[in-house]
């Protein structure tokens, strides 16, 4: 991106963070569902370009939760879901 270009990265946006926690809600337990909207509140609110969340916010934040997993309620299989629906959004 560029002075240039006005095209700014893809980004997961509040709206289409609303459609992925419709996905999720059925499927986690009330401690994953806060636990899941919690991880990415302050990308989502960010002003700006920086608004939503990019792809390196969203991978760095599954690298975190993978890498600790006694720290969160979230199990394995609850990441596999968050990844599926975050990728439908974030891809080009």
């Amino acid at each position: 991106m560029g002075f240039f270009f006005s095209d700014k990265p893809k980004r997961v946006t509040k709206d289409e963070m609303k459609l992925i926690t419709r996905r999720l809600y059925g499927k986690f337990d009330k401690h994953e569902r806060a636990e899941f909207e919690k991880l990415f509140r302050a990308d989502l609110h960010e002003t700006g370009l920086e608004e939503g969340v990019s792809q390196s916010e969203f991978d760095a934040t599954m690298t975190w939760l993978r890498g600790n997993m006694k720290k969160h309620d979230l199990e394995e299989n609850d990441l596999e879901l968050i990844e599926k629906h975050f990728t439908e959004h974030l891809k080009d």
